[in-house]
């Protein structure tokens, strides 16, 4: 399994007010992802989200994460998730801006795509939640057509109307970065494992119940039809990450801001649940807003949550590499969780938990061998 951290760059309002700083909030992030990396994570995702203001401070995603191919070598730097409907981002924009990430940080990006769950986002940008799914694949399917040779020919679909153009930068990675989509109710699993591209699920579920998402989207796999150049079938699963030297006061820290953080998520909805192309059962909604009112200590028990002392946390990790995760990304940085109580996490992450993980592993391939 690997191992990675997502950011969104939280400054909750009361924090802010009481004197933190959106520029502290960014530079202290880069000093967490900078020790991760000397801690073995595997890799770093950054959200794009706008007008969020008490959940999460990153807009330009692609700015924030050059700076951090900077500050790193090894990690795989993700997008998580480039927001695809053209409104957002015009498809020549995210070519460009995803193949120059790949350049400066040398062949180390994961390319996420999605379109967005907040009401506040989607009318901010006039996007109709009826087409928002069909304009997102149409632009991931065509982006990587920018990048198959010197010239793109060109393109005329439902949403948009491309012209030849040479499109420049081309990525490193050839043929191109990995793809991912973001995944939260059956039809975006399926719907994911039909284009070939790798699994961002984005629920707060228990793992029985993720595996129960999951089977949706290694049944799309089955028959996918690549929106790139190959079949990418990793999947990752999400979760809130805090680990404390002490088990019972990390569960209480770390769970009742695991709390808060989702219901600051939830009331970015609105009503986009009740919206045509958007209400079908999402997953990810409703777990949120299941869990901020929740009792923390059974969202613990349950694994719906990766928080406690370092025994409660492998226990639940191992949860979600029974039933097949192949990267489980963290969210270590939220709510009130302070810079020290997220590089304390990072630390007991790096020491105890995830040696244990590769160790496991290489056992594994030695067994294989032999």
């Amino acid at each position: 399994m690997r191992f990675s951290l997502l950011y969104e760059i939280a400054l909750p309002i009361e924090l802010e007010e009481g004197g933190k700083t959106e520029s502290d909030s960014f530079w202290e992030a880069v000093e967490q992802i900078r020790y991760a990396e000397e801690m073995g994570f595997d890799g770093v995702w950054l959200v794009e989200h706008h007008f969020l203001e008490d959940l999460s401070r990153s807009s330009a995603s692609e700015v924030f994460l050059s700076a951090i191919a900077q500050h790193t070598s090894r990690i795989r730097i993700g997008l998580g998730v480039c927001l695809m409907p053209p409104p957002y981002n015009h498809p020549f924009k995210v070519a460009e801006k995803v193949a120059s990430l790949d350049i400066v940080s040398r062949g180390r990006v994961e390319w996420g795509c999605g379109r967005s769950t907040t009401a506040e986002e989607l009318d901010g940008f006039g996007i109709d939640t009826a087409h928002a799914r069909q304009m997102m694949v149409e632009a991931m399917r065509v982006v990587p057509e920018m990048w198959r040779q010197r010239e793109f020919p060109g393109h005329k679909g439902e949403y948009m109307d491309l012209p030849p153009r040479v499109v420049v930068p081309k990525p490193i990675q050839k043929p191109h970065p990995p793809m991912w989509m973001a995944c939260g109710s059956p039809t975006s699993y399926r719907l994911a494992g039909e284009m070939g591209i790798g699994c961002l699920s984005f629920t707060i579920s228990t793992p029985k119940e993720l595996n129960e998402s999951l089977d949706h989207y290694r049944e799309g796999l089955k028959n996918a039809e690549p929106a790139g150049d190959f079949v990418n079938s990793n999947i990752a699963g999400f979760t809130t990450l805090y680990v404390g030297d002490d088990d019972a006061e990390a569960r209480e820290w770390g769970g009742s801001n695991s709390v808060a953080h989702h219901a600051r998520v939830g009331k970015y909805y609105g009503n986009v649940q009740e919206r045509k192309g958007y209400n079908e059962r999402s997953m990810s909604v409703e777990d949120r807003q299941h869990i901020a009112h929740e009792d923390y200590q059974a969202a613990i028990d349950e694994a719906r949550m990766c928080v406690g002392g370092v025994e409660t946390v492998e226990r639940i990790v191992r949860q979600y590499a029974d039933i097949g995760i192949d990267e489980l990304i963290g969210v270590a940085q939220f709510n009130h969780v302070t810079h020290e109580q997220t590089m304390n996490t990072i630390r007991l992450m790096g020491e105890h938990i995830i040696p244990k993980f590769r160790d496991s592993e290489a056992a594994m391939a030695t067994d294989e061998a032999g």
